[in-house]
């Protein structure tokens, strides 16, 4: 056009810079942009929505946000030529391109591997500083990206924007936010997400019931595998608080934590608000309450808990049967525990390698050392393979019984299929050893296994 004396105009450009945004020739806009001021034109709005849209293109909304910020500023001190409405009018249109790149940068980022919630927190911050505020639709869009662990403090953040800008939000949205917390690790954050929905709204749903009660589920799992009872009380509390109904499984799991604990009488407690409540307890119920009671030497409490159970008709199972075998032991009935193991088969109930440890482990807590080595050879006659615990328990009952040879021995047939015992088992058949005078080579006992860390400390 030039070469035939021909002036581009401030449209020519424009149609130029569209066409590279078209081709993804973002540099080129930029560069044609910076020569029309050099050429005595004046950009006009198609001008500055083509620099918006290379923005958006190329991804980067700290420039697009200067820019808007700019041109803004222009428009305040009356730089633009033109109609004052008209240009009103554009700004909107320009604020909402500067939200839709800032936008697509903060899902990018998400979808990234590189921090990606601290650069997205990085570009809300940035709009706020640029006084370019989203609509509650562009909070909730942004929502619906977060669905990593790492987006937890980026999402917390979208929420309370969310909840600041007009009250409303929707539950799909808040219901994501708590599985999102959740997957997070974040119990209390989704907690207080479900406490809002009850006393700000919307009304939560069966979804919101059922992904909260998930979450309490997991805490009281965690407790009930640490035995950590009085946390699970208080988490049993906090839910019927907020209206949640503890069913059989929560409260069996504050059982099994008593019962993992020894906390016979609040195992006990615990069962008599179970019922309380208006549940039915099940076998899960009465095998923590039995477990609880055997622990607590509480034999004769706990047989009465085991007729109640078998007359309300609820059959034993592994479990129950094995706590009763401990028990039967612990009163030093012998003849009994034989009874429970005909009446297992009877019910199609086979015995495993953890019914005879609970045997000689009870055994071994009443000093009948010699009783937990006959249990051993009726596990062996069952063709029941015994593992680490069962001969760490039978050295154990050796060496109350004054056998540390045979201690001695045991030792070295697990170690021979294989088997890990315990640094304690080791120390145990070596002090039995010398204390004894017993003339072995101790030396055969090679080295002494590394002591485990509990990964829970």
């Amino acid at each position: 056009m030039e070469e035939q004396r021909i002036s581009p105009n401030i449209v020519t450009f424009n149609t130029l810079m569209s066409v590279y945004v078209e081709q993804g020739k973002i540099e080129e806009v930029f560069r044609v942009y910076d020569s029309i001021e050099g050429r005595g034109l004046v950009p006009t709005a198609a001008t500055y929505s083509t620099i918006m849209s290379a923005f958006n293109s190329a991804g980067d909304a700290f420039a697009a946000l200067k820019f808007f910020v700019k041109l803004r500023e222009k428009y305040n001190n009356g730089q633009l030529i033109g109609n004052p409405a008209d240009w009103e009018r554009e700004f909107v249109k320009y604020e909402k391109l500067a939200v839709r790149v800032c936008h697509m940068a903060m899902r990018r980022s998400l979808a990234g591997a590189n921090n990606p919630a601290g650069t997205a927190l990085k570009v809300l911050l940035s709009m706020d500083e640029a006084g370019v505020r989203p609509d509650r639709s562009d909070y909730e869009r942004l929502v619906w990206a977060c669905t990593g662990e790492e987006h937890y403090t980026i999402a917390k953040e979208l929420y309370q924007r969310i909840r600041e800008c007009d009250g409303e939000i929707s539950l799909s949205v808040c219901n994501h936010l708590i599985w999102l917390m959740g997957k997070a690790k974040k119990w209390w954050a989704a907690l207080e997400i479900y406490e809002d929905l009850l006393e700000k709204g919307p009304k939560p749903n069966n979804l919101s019931y059922e992904l909260i009660m998930s979450h309490f589920n997991i805490l009281l799992n965690a407790a009930k595998r640490r035995g950590i009872w009085k946390w699970g009380v208080r988490l049993l509390e906090k839910m019927q608080e907020k209206g949640l109904k503890p069913g059989c499984r929560e409260w069996n799991a504050v059982l099994l934590a008593c019962s993992r604990a020894g906390e016979t009488s609040a195992a006990v407690n615990i069962f008599k608000r179970m019922i309380d409540q208006g549940l039915k307890p099940d076998v899960v119920s009465y095998g923590a309450l039995l477990s609880a009671l055997e622990k607590g030497r509480l034999y004769d409490e706990a047989l009465r808990v085991w007729k109640h159970m078998c007359k309300v008709g609820i059959d034993p199972n592994l479990h129950a049967y094995t706590i009763l075998a401990s028990i039967y032991i612990g009163k030093g009935n012998h003849d009994m525990v034989d009874a429970v193991l005909r009446d297992m088969f009877s019910a199609n109930i086979e015995p495993t390698v953890v019914t005879f440890n609970a045997i000689i482990s009870a055994c071994v807590r009443n000093s009948e050392g010699g009783a937990a080595f006959e249990w051993f050879h009726k596990m062996k006659m069952q063709s029941i393979e015994p593992n680490e615990i069962t001969y760490q328990m039978l050295i154990e009952a050796l060496v109350q019984d004054g056998k540390p040879k045979v201690a001695y021995e045991m030792y070295i047939i697990a170690c021979n299929k294989g088997l890990k015992l315990s640094a304690k088992s080791y120390d145990t058949v070596m002090e039995a050893c010398r204390d004894y005078g017993a003339f072995i080579d101790l030396a055969g006992l090679g080295p002494r296994p590394i002591v485990k860390l509990d990964p829970s400390r």
